[in-house]
């Protein structure tokens, strides 16, 4: 009598493999939706310390600089949720 054993790692990869087949999923886009939310801010940063564009102090304010921080972050969150499974 031969007993099998089965990894309960190898439901999970086959599952995994089957995700990866899919098409783009919605929460892919949602993870693309929030780079492209966060992207602007984190190119604005180093942007600011030159001539060209004015920078964060400089548009709002010491105070006001929570509301690129809160939108980046949101951005991020989205962008971790969307890109869980990669």
């Amino acid at each position: 009598m031969e007993i099998k054993t089965v990894a309960v790692n190898d439901n999970e990869r086959a599952s995994l493999a089957d995700h990866k087949r899919s098409n783009v999923s919605a929460l892919q886009v949602a993870g693309w939706i929030g780079v492209v939310v966060a992207a602007p801010f984190f190119l604005w940063v180093p942007l600011g310390f030159t001539s060209f564009i004015p920078s964060m102090i400089d548009v709002f304010g010491i105070v006001g600089l929570r509301i690129p921080a809160a939108v980046t972050i949101a951005g991020l969150l989205l962008a971790a949720v969307g890109f869980h499974r990669i």
